[in-house]
């Protein structure tokens, strides 16, 4: 009988542990208001593969922006090399289909929500956090600081359309948050695997995300972030992935 009142009481008492990091986390998200004005340059590189019946090509780039944000809203700045090139990479491919388009395929990536979330990630994360489960929390040293781990199994809400067509089924979705002793994520990592098929046909899919994350001012900004993804079905097979470096300025 103690025993099973000890087991109950150590469920308890961990059930109760997570969702308190959870409601801490959200706690130390809400301080921070991103009211600071922002100016930041961003780089990025982008590398894509496609090998199989529909499509055989590959392309990598580079690009870098700027950016500005304030009460006033956000402003992005291409520079003019950056878009002559894009247009160049255009004329050859009207000329050569063949021929890639890795400085358009880029820039057509960097829109204004995305940017905005770079530099304010508050909202994103609680996304996360809302469809997320704490399953293991321990301490970690996170660059001579202590910190910890937190481990949490992710359960999104498909498409009910898509779903009605598709068979999606993720074996794996899987969110580790680094915070610091403040609460403030200091890194973030995403892990996906998963299937999806249609009838008789069936496909596999891999992603990886990872957000480095930086404390300036009133804002938790992305500093660096990468994705990586690999699938195949249906006789092809893709790969693909994009760095993001920011720089405050």
């Amino acid at each position: 009988m103690k025993s099973l009142l000890g087991t109950l009481s150590f469920l308890a008492a961990t059930l109760t542990a997570s969702a308190d990091t959870i409601a801490d986390i959200r706690t130390a998200l809400a301080s921070l208001q991103a009211t600071t004005p922002a100016r930041a340059t961003i780089e990025m590189q982008r590398s894509r593969k496609a090998v199989g019946r529909f499509a055989n090509n590959q392309s990598a780039g580079d690009i870098s922006v700027n950016v500005l944000t304030d009460s006033n809203g956000l402003q992005l700045i291409f520079p003019q090399e950056l878009l002559d090139k894009a247009a160049r990479e255009l004329l050859e491919h009207e000329s050569d289909p063949k021929k890639p388009t890795p400085s358009r395929s880029a820039i057509s990536e960097v829109d204004a929500t995305s940017v905005a979330e770079i530099l304010d990630f508050r909202a994103p994360l609680l996304r996360l956090l809302s469809i997320a489960k704490v399953e293991a929390e321990s301490p970690v040293v996170w660059h001579g600081a202590p910190a910890r781990l937190v481990v949490m199994k992710l359960t999104p809400k498909l498409w009910k359309e898509a779903t009605s067509i598709w068979n999606v089924h993720f074996s794996e979705d899987r969110l580790n948050v680094w915070i610091g002793s403040d609460h403030v994520p200091l890194a973030a990592e995403r892990v996906q695997k998963g299937t999806a098929g249609f009838l008789f046909l069936r496909g596999e899919m891999a992603s990886h995300e990872s957000w480095t994350f930086a404390h300036v001012a009133d804002r938790l900004v992305v500093a660096r972030y990468e994705n990586s993804f690999a699938g195949s079905g249906f006789g092809q097979k893709g790969e693909g992935k994009t760095v993001q470096v920011v720089t405050i300025r």
